[in-house]
């Protein structure tokens, strides 16, 4: 392979384009979207732009960066795959709807309205005391709060539920 600077990025490419290839393969990879073909080739150029002679030939220069590339994105997707499943664990609470849990006929638009006005605080009272009709003192045990902490989350949600119910 001849020298780098005299050549467009596109023959580079063309040259080099197996290699990004072989990479893929040799790590696995499935890449039905070309993400990693995209990462591989900008990893390319950013080898051709930072590559200065001195320091060997540029094919081992170019595998090394491609590869670290590649490496950097599976680590960001892995780490991007547990941080997702970690945040569906940790709402998982969240993701039936009230209204498939309880008994009542509720408007599931209002409550949508309900929900977006209240912090999660107020809503777990909202849920616990008007939907599901449970004594605060219960409220207060279940979520490990003072009852006065309790008629505090009410306190500040009642005005923005009656301000709700008054534009409904």
């Amino acid at each position: 392979m001849s020298d780098i600077s005299m050549k467009s990025f596109g023959e580079i490419l063309g040259e080099y384009e197996n290699m990004i290839h072989y990479l893929i393969y040799k790590l696995g990879i499935r890449d039905p979207e070309k993400e990693f073909y995209q990462e591989g080739t900008v990893a390319l150029w950013k080898a051709v732009e930072a590559y200065e002679k001195k320091r060997g030939k540029f094919s081992s220069y170019a595998y090394f960066r491609i590869e670290k590339a590649l490496l950097s994105l599976i680590r960001k997707n892995n780490r991007n795959m547990e941080n997702e499943a970690a945040y569906l664990n940790s709402c998982s609470m969240d993701t039936t709807p009230l209204t498939s849990t309880l008994d009542i006929d509720f408007d599931p638009y209002l409550l949508e309205s309900i929900k977006q006005a209240l912090t999660d605080n107020q809503m777990k009272w909202f849920s616990l005391f008007v939907l599901e009709d449970m004594p605060i003192k219960v409220i207060a045990e279940k979520e490990d709060v003072t009852v006065n902490t309790v008629k505090s989350w009410a306190r500040h949600a009642k005005p923005r539920i009656r301000e709700i119910l008054r534009i409904y």
